[in-house]
């Protein structure tokens, strides 16, 4: 009986974001708590509430593909890695989402762009 009460936190997290590829907002908005807030904490924003969150990512310029790398569970939800491309950038992004009851509560996103390495580090690593 208890097994069936608990849902999956990755489930709507993964939801998320392959509803935010296609562009479907309304179930955007559906998967968000009511008290929904996000901390992009690159920029030092925070996006107050759910109607925010999906009218910034409505209105977000370009044509953005999304693809869901990986989405694992935490003690708290899940945490996401995305890869997001406009054919001419590429984004990556990391998430972590509190989860409960099937609704996201919060999320913590980073952004990073593509680039090359800030300097020759070729006799450590191995470029992907």
């Amino acid at each position: 009986m208890l097994a069936t009460m608990i849902s999956d936190p990755t489930d709507p997290v993964r939801a998320l974001w392959e509803r935010m590829n296609h562009r479907d907002w309304d179930s955007v908005a559906r998967l968000l708590d009511g008290g929904f807030q996000a901390i992009w904490p690159q920029t030092g924003e925070r996006i107050a509430s759910p109607a925010n969150y999906v009218g910034l990512n409505r209105t977000y310029p370009g044509d953005w593909k999304i693809a869901v790398k990986t989405v694992d569970a935490t003690a708290e939800g899940a945490v996401a890695r995305i890869h997001i491309s406009n054919g001419e950038e590429d984004v990556y992004a990391v998430g972590f989402y509190r989860v409960m009851g099937g609704k996201i509560l919060s999320a913590e996103e980073y952004f990073a762009d593509a680039g090359t390495p800030p300097y020759d580090r070729s006799d450590w690593v191995e470029r992907l």
